[in-house]
């Protein structure tokens, strides 16, 4: 299977003005195709089609699922389940869902679908269970432009959240960070099981076994008037280690001196850590304890006279 390449830089914009819900292809998980050995969302590939590569010790098992009696509206809701490839292991194969067609031929995922808009963040309804170790659940949202001069989709924003354990099926928000002013032409939508959103051979047999992403009625929700981008430093900011079991280093650069804040949140918004700051010219250098937080992915957000700087930080036990 051909890796998938999906956008490394995770970011994150807050407080965003909402007007009105766009409806997504197959929002709420009520269309599925039938691929003989199993049901495929609409508009979507799983990871139903790795296990096909990957083996169970005989027929494909699903673990992407059509979910008729846990569900937040309508018929169905998606099932994505981390499972066992032989009985036994702690690690198998997680839960994966994205935007997009599967070219059978190649054995290559298309991913994305087609859209046009500048919406403020993705919403939609999970409940999450972890399995057999500590896990969380991720989600990346990116909007997509192709460059007529390089054949190249590059990016116009992206957003990354994070499902914790919830029993009851709760709302989720990705706000969603623009890098360009542009109007995107694709968008597309990645939901997995486990902390790792990658298709290459490691991550799809190392997922904890028995994690559980229930996932319905996505929507893209408000609007971001064209041309308006943020200023963002990313790529002179490093972070480190990463994942980190007890302490996380920050380093960026600024130009000039100021005043700056630092936020760390999770999927729901809830805000795990905030630190206002001096900021020096030249190198600046931030440290967090992470010893108390879940294991899981948190994106933090750093605010200077310059920009937005935004990141992940990957916490393990």
């Amino acid at each position: 299977m051909k890796k998938v390449s999906m956008l490394l830089l995770i970011t994150l914009l807050v407080n965003c003005k909402l007007t009105s819900a766009q409806t997504l292809v197959n929002s709420g998980f009520e269309n599925w195709t039938n691929v003989i050995l199993f049901n495929e969302p609409t508009g979507y590939v799983s990871s139903n089609y790795f296990s096909l590569i990957l083996g169970t010790g005989g027929l494909p098992r699903a673990n992407v699922s059509k979910s008729v009696g846990i569900k937040h509206g309508g018929n169905y809701a998606a099932k994505l389940e981390s499972y066992a490839q032989n009985t036994g292991d702690s690690l198998g194969v997680p839960g994966l869902l994205i935007s997009g067609s599967l070219d059978v031929a190649s054995a290559t995922i298309n991913p994305g679908f087609p859209y046009a808009g500048r919406p403020a963040e993705l919403r939609g309804y999970y409940k999450y269970s972890q399995g057999l170790l500590p896990d969380s659940g991720t989600a990346l949202v990116s909007l997509m432009k192709r460059n007529l001069l390089t054949g190249q989709q590059e990016a116009v924003a992206i957003g990354f959240g994070v499902f914790s354990n919830n029993t009851a099926f709760s709302e989720f928000t990705i706000p969603l960070f623009y890098a360009t002013g542009e109007i995107p032409d694709t968008a597309i939508i990645v939901f997995s099981t486990t902390s790792t959103l990658s298709t290459d051979s490691a991550a799809l047999t190392s997922a904890p076994v028995g994690t559980l992403l229930y996932l319905d009625d996505l929507s893209f929700y408000g609007s971001v008037a064209a041309g308006l981008e943020s200023v963002d430093a990313l790529l002179q900011a490093a972070t480190y280690p990463n994942p980190s079991s007890d302490i996380v280093n920050i380093t960026f650069k600024q130009k000039g001196a100021g005043e700056g804040t630092i936020k760390v949140m999770d999927l729901t918004g809830k805000l795990v850590y905030e630190s206002h700051m001096k900021l020096d010219a030249g190198k600046n250098s931030i440290q967090l304890a992470t010893n108390d937080w879940n294991a899981g992915l948190y994106c933090y957000q750093i605010k200077t006279p310059e920009g937005l700087i935004t990141q992940s930080i990957s916490v393990v036990r």
